[in-house]
């Protein structure tokens, strides 16, 4: 199945561009040639969870490419005004971040990073840099994920409750 592209963004926001070169990371909207790395990135922010399907390769890599469609499709349906940012460092593409600035609090869609890429402060510097633009910031966190709702509480978000299913939803202002 052909995947739709993203919505027509501009370029990424001057300020939040700058804040995150600090920590040498940059921001680049997403378009269409991003979707290949997109959809590999969500496999492996999916692995450990279709390890234990007892499943061949080949039906967790179906699996995993078909819920990678729903999901894109999901977002940029609910989301059309975001921003979907391919996240880099030192020229290589190594996650995404997905940011909603169109309501009063600024919604972190989503995060995800490569591997190789986890437990190295990127995930906090985009949050800090995200709380220091914006006069408030949600999201929302599987609850079956303690470490980011811990990462998260120790930015200063607060746990607002259920956010449908299995999620909650947490404000920082």
């Amino acid at each position: 199945m052909r995947l739709p592209g993203f919505p027509v963004a501009g370029h990424a926001d001057d300020k939040l561009a700058e804040s995150v070169a600090v920590a040498g990371l940059r921001l680049k909207d997403c378009d269409e040639r991003d979707l290949p790395f997109l959809r590999v990135l969500y496999r492996q922010t999916r692995d450990d969870e279709l390890a234990g399907t007892g499943w061949a390769e080949a039906e967790r890599m179906a699996f995993s490419d078909q819920q990678f469609g729903m999901q894109h499709i999901h977002f940029i349906s609910h989301f059309p005004r975001a921003r979907f940012f391919v996240l880099q460092r030192e020229g290589r593409d190594i996650g995404r971040y997905y940011l909603d600035v169109t309501g009063e609090a600024w919604h972190v869609v989503d995060i995800a990073l490569v591997s190789d890429a986890r437990g190295q402060g990127i995930g906090t510097a985009l949050l800090r840099a995200t709380r220091a633009l914006a006069p408030a910031v949600t999201l929302s966190v599987a609850v079956n994920n303690p470490a980011a709702m811990r990462l998260y509480e120790r930015l200063g978000f607060v746990d607002e409750g259920a956010a449908g299913g299995m999620h909650r939803r947490m404000r920082a202002s």
